[in-house]
């Protein structure tokens, strides 16, 4: 599940990453991001991606497009890049965590 390392991003497209709280994994969480460049600091010592979260970029904008402030981002390096997903993938994600809540229902 997930996007391969040399996959292109495309700055400015949401991108979603499921996570679960239960070892069932029967219950997911959605957290949706926007791309916004990679290695953009002269302090990334291997390759990285910066996601800024959707909800701020649409009020906020790009942190690029800013200075200053103290706008959060989620990074990802070669290690995780495999858990942003795109729409296709979030929705197998989801997809999948129902198929294993019905069944999960169906044993009890």
């Amino acid at each position: 599940m997930g996007l391969q390392a040399n996959r292109q991003f495309t700055e400015g497209t949401v991108y979603f990453r499921v996570t679960f709280p239960d070892n069932s994994m029967c219950y997911p969480k959605v957290e949706s991001f926007v791309f916004v460049g990679k290695d953009l600091s002269d302090e990334d010592t291997e390759e990285t991606w910066y996601f800024q979260f959707a909800g701020d970029f649409a009020r906020n904008g790009s942190i690029i497009d800013s200075s200053g402030g103290d706008r959060r981002v989620v990074l990802a390096t070669r290690e995780d890049i495999s858990d942003m997903l795109d729409l296709e993938g979030v929705v197998d994600a989801l997809r999948d965590a129902a198929r294993r809540l019905a069944k999960r229902g169906k044993q009890k």
